[in-house]
């Protein structure tokens, strides 16, 4: 696509995502962000906006996917990226039960996520255990 993986690097303690290691990375960032900070700027019609806002975050994220799996990683940065994105789902999942269970009225969106994240989980066990 547009950017190169070696221009970036797997955060491993901010969060998820990737970091500029060099000037081109940062470059490669500023030109997917000024056109945007320009847009808001400009005279137009809120629909153009949007539309233009929605097509050029698409691409903008769609080079980072394809960035963030061009980077090798070895198992042990593997594993430790899956102990690391499991405990942070621990404690989501704790927030939202505890939050359920201290508001007077339970949100159909809050109960469908945790239900859905229990089917997620059985069928993620159910297919690794047949493979």
């Amino acid at each position: 696509m547009i950017g190169n993986p070696k221009w970036f690097n797997l955060r491993k303690y901010t969060g998820w995502g990737l970091s500029p290691n060099c000037w081109q990375g940062w470059a490669y960032v500023a030109i997917f962000v000024a056109p945007l900070i320009l847009l808001s700027y400009l005279n137009l019609e809120q629909n153009i906006k949007n539309i233009f806002t929605g097509v050029w975050l698409a691409l903008f994220l769609l080079d980072i996917f394809h960035i963030m799996s061009q980077i090798k990683k070895d198992e042990r940065e593997r594993l430790h990226e899956a102990l690391a994105d499991r405990n942070a789902l621990w404690f989501i999942i704790l927030f939202l039960i505890v939050y359920a269970f201290t508001t007077d009225n339970l949100d159909p969106y809050l109960f469908a996520s945790l239900i859905g994240a229990t089917f997620v989980k059985a069928i993620t066990q159910i297919y690794l255990r047949d493979k």
